[in-house]
C-alpha cells in the first residue's frame, strides 16, 4: 500500500498542476480528495446554495464574508475555488482510478464549528474577519504581501499559518483542521487496504496531520 500525498492550495494556478502530473505519472487505483459528496456537487455545478444549512444571522455572516474573501482572492489567481478537486476527478478518469470522498460532511463540521464556538467565539471570529477585510493589520491575520497566491504556501508558512490559528482560535483549528485530519487518515486507511496505491489531493494545511497519523498507524 502506497499512499500519495498531494498538498494544495485551493485557488492556486500550481496546485492543478501538481494534481495532473501526480496522478498522470502515479496512475493509482483510486484518488481520495479533501471533499464530501454534498460540496462535490456544489462545486461541480457551481451552486453555491446546494447543501447548505439553515443558520443564525450571525452564522451566515460569517459564511458570507468567508465566501466573499475566498472569491477575491481567487480573483488573482483566475483560479476558482476547488478547481484542484474537480481536476482531480476529472483525472481519475482518465486513469481509470475510482475517486473517493474522504472528507467529513460540511453540514456536520460547520454544526460542529458553531457549537463549540458559542456565541462569544462566533462574534470574535466576525470581528476578526472584518478587521481583515477593511485592512486593519492585526497579528496573525493578515496575509504577508510577498506571498505568491498562484503558489502552494511553502513548508515554512503553513506552519506559521497553523500556529497562529490555533493561537487565535483554538476551536477553530481543533474542528477545522485536527478533527478533519482524523477523518481523513481513517479513511485513507481503509482505502488502502482496497488499493494497492492512492493519491490523495487535500488542502497543505492537512498534510503534515494526515501523514503523522498514517505513520502512527504503520507502527
Amino acid at each position: 500500500m502506497t499512499i500519495y500525498i498531494v498538498g494544495t492550495s485551493h485557488i492556486a494556478e500550481e496546485s492543478v498542476s501538481k494534481v495532473k502530473k501526480t496522478i498522470a505519472e502515479k496512475k493509482p487505483g483510486c484518488v481520495a480528495v479533501e471533499l464530501d459528496y454534498n460540496r462535490y456537487m456544489a462545486l461541480k455545478t457551481r451552486d453555491k446554495g446546494k447543501g447548505k444549512i439553515r443558520m443564525p444571522l450571525l452564522q451566515k455572516a460569517i459564511f458570507m464574508i468567508l465566501r466573499y474573501l475566498q472569491e477575491q482572492l481567487s480573483k488573482e489567481t483566475n483560479i476558482l475555488p476547488g478547481e484542484e478537486m474537480l481536476t482531480a476527478c476529472e483525472c481519475a478518469a482518465e486513469v481509470d482510478a475510482k475517486v473517493a470522498f474522504i472528507d467529513q460532511d460540511i453540514n456536520v463540521t460547520l454544526s460542529r464549528l458553531m457549537k463549540k464556538l458559542g456565541f462569544f467565539g462566533q462574534l470574535k471570529l466576525l470581528l476578526y474577519m472584518i478587521i481583515g477585510i477593511i485592512g486593519i493589520p492585526v497579528k496573525g491575520l493578515m496575509m504577508p504581501k510577498e506571498l505568491d497566491l498562484n503558489k502552494v504556501p511553502t513548508d515554512e508558512f503553513i506552519e506559521y499559518a497553523m500556529i497562529e490559528l490555533q493561537k487565535h482560535f483554538p476551536v477553530v483549528y481543533d474542528v477545522l483542521v485536527v478533527e478533519r485530519n482524523h477523518v481523513m487518515a481513517a479513511e485513507l486507511k481503509n482505502l488502502g487496504k482496497e488499493f494497492e496505491d492512492v493519491v490523495a489531493v487535500m488542502g497543505a494545511g492537512h498534510v503534515k496531520g494526515v501523514g503523522k497519523l498514517l505513520e502512527r498507524d504503520k507502527n
